[in-house]
């Protein structure tokens, strides 16, 4: 699981961090999702298909 390693009002800024993520995902054919609880945080999933190996 991932930690804040930062208080939330260290730092300032627009959070593209979730944006870049969506980006690499959707150039992999991947899907990226969240669920989300007030009081407890939340849950982000990413899914890659699987790359078939290629033959040397």
């Amino acid at each position: 699981p991932l930690e804040r390693l930062h208080e939330r009002n260290s730092y300032d800024g627009p959070g593209i961090g979730l944006a870049i993520c969506k980006k690499i995902v959707s150039r992999h054919n991947g899907k990226i999702s969240v669920t989300s609880k007030i009081g407890e945080g939340s849950k982000f999933t990413i899914i890659l298909p699987k790359r078939q190996p290629t033959s040397s």
